[in-house]
């Protein structure tokens, strides 16, 4: 029983101790632009830099915020474009809308474009996964005829319902591409 509690302690502390942000030796020779710069750059919020400063305060060491938000804003001009929208979207990652300004809406316009494409990605994923089990349970000799022929139907329907969402797929991803084109063009002629 000791030993479980004792194990479950370790772990705990280990938890614990990976939810800092930074270590001692980061904080202590922490380059606070770099730092917010690759905060920015990755577009986690500016709230980020609390979570910095508690665990520097944890080690005694104080963090130089003036510096952290230079390079954080710095960060941001890299993260907020078209691209890095697309990127994102297509990932399936959580956009904090940090941009802001003309940036900013074009960034939410070209993200959720790409969330529109990641998210027929998934769906066809999930068709593709249900089509490789029945084929997968069509080729076991030990399925009864009766189920055989319902996997031969569904097999059929699914294909269909494949072939229909890659031509969504086809049109969402040309839709982004056209809003990334026209979003990369309004912000250069601003």
């Amino acid at each position: 029983m000791r030993l479980l509690l004792s194990i479950g302690l370790f772990v705990s502390l280990a938890f614990l101790a990976g939810c800092a942000t930074l270590s001692k030796s980061q904080c202590q020779t922490g380059d606070w632009q770099q730092i917010g710069f690759g905060d920015g750059a990755s577009g986690a919020t500016s709230s980020r830099f609390a979570d910095h400063q508690e665990a520097c305060s944890d080690h005694g060491i104080t963090v130089d915020r003036a510096q952290y938000m230079q390079g954080y804003n710095r960060g941001l001009q890299q993260y907020c474009t078209p691209s890095k929208a697309a990127d994102v979207g297509l990932a399936g990652r959580t956009y904090k809308n940090v941009c802001q300004g003309e940036e900013g809406v074009s960034f939410l316009r070209v993200y959720a474009a790409a969330k529109e494409v990641y998210e027929v990605d998934q769906e066809i994923e999930g068709i593709q996964d249900k089509i490789d089990k029945a084929t997968k349970k069509l080729a076991n000799p030990a399925t009864p005829q009766a189920e055989r022929d319902q996997l031969a139907r569904d097999l059929n329907w699914l294909n269909i319902e494949l072939n229909s969402a890659y031509r969504v797929r086809s049109r969402e991803e040309s839709e982004l591409r056209n809003i990334q084109a026209r979003e990369e063009a309004r912000l250069a002629r601003l």
